[in-house]
């Protein structure tokens, strides 16, 4: 036949009768493949051990793959949005024995001169990026970085039972430290603490993010929440030796001495706040441990 083409080799005599021309064979030493037809839209990936078929995607639907599961992500935080709203965490306060700390708002009302970072005045027309008080929720939660990340503590946010004071306005939260066994006694836990105050969208419910370890994280992706934190040393033994150490230490100047021991200790004291203050959590955790260190030798003086 005219449309018949035949190779001879020593071994075997191969035919193709005819072929369409959309239509590619590939022969190999050991497997023939055909691929009789693909869809434009439709990629097809094929790996030593394992074969993934894609029929279709969403143009705006990355799809992971890993060894062990697959993900897809159908919406992903806009972290190009614009904050306006700097929520601020006011004075805190605590009680004698620090079991507890009240925790008010003080970010005000927005003025463009001295309050740009405050919630939108109400009434005002709404403002991307700065809601009103009444339009977002409060959450206090918290973080102890000086107890192990591997122990549920560190980097992973701790979550209160409850927020029932977030709508309130004014808005303070009396936070409750937790509490560990010391000597068969309950005792608040002792450490450095980052106090986390997030306003979040008045439509969501607290009860769906308690016992979440990654809260703080995940409220600073989202365009809509807004976040702020400050640093805390919750040690009442410490809090008294410092007092104790400024006082011997006015009583040594009362009597013409100068206590350069505890210059060095405040120094360390200072350290840790400004640690806090920039967040080098590691760097004021170790602030911290020595000033326990330093504490366990203080030793009376006077005149």
């Amino acid at each position: 036949m005219a449309a018949q083409i035949v190779f001879r080799t020593q071994g075997t005599a191969t035919s193709f009768i005819s072929t369409t021309n959309a239509v590619p064979v590939f022969l190999t030493s050991s497997l023939a493949v055909r691929f009789l037809s693909t869809i434009n839209s439709t990629p097809i990936f094929l790996s030593s051990s394992k074969k993934e078929v894609f029929v279709t995607t969403t143009n705006s639907t990355p799809v992971f793959l890993t060894n062990s599961q697959a993900i897809v992500f159908l919406v992903t935080p806009d972290t190009g949005t614009t904050k306006l709203l700097v929520p601020k965490i006011g004075d805190l306060t605590f009680d004698s024995g620090q079991t507890y700390v009240e925790v008010p708002d003080a970010t005000g009302t927005y003025n463009a001169t001295t309050n740009p970072g405050g919630y939108n005045p109400a009434g005002d027309p709404p403002v991307t990026g700065r809601p009103e008080r009444s339009e977002v929720y409060l959450w206090t939660v918290y973080r102890i970085w000086s107890k192990p990340t591997a122990d549920g503590y560190g980097s992973n946010t701790q979550t209160p039972d409850s927020q029932a004071e977030e709508a309130d306005d004014p808005y303070t939260y009396t936070l409750t430290f937790p509490t560990e066994e010391i000597e068969n006694e309950a005792v608040p836990i002792r450490g450095i603490y980052e106090i986390i105050m997030m306003a979040v969208p008045d439509t969501l419910s607290y009860s769906n993010y308690v016992g979440n370890a990654n809260l703080a994280t995940m409220a600073k992706e989202f365009p809509d929440w807004y976040v702020t934190s400050v640093g805390v040393m919750v040690d009442p033994d410490v809090v008294n030796c410092l007092n104790k150490k400024r006082y011997q230490f006015l009583q040594g100047i009362m009597c013409g001495k100068c206590d350069e021991e505890y210059l060095y200790f405040y120094g360390i004291y200072v350290g840790m706040l400004n640690a806090m203050e920039v967040q080098e959590w590691d760097r004021a955790v170790e602030f911290y441990e020595k000033l326990k260190e330093l504490c366990a030798c203080v030793s009376e003086c006077g005149c």
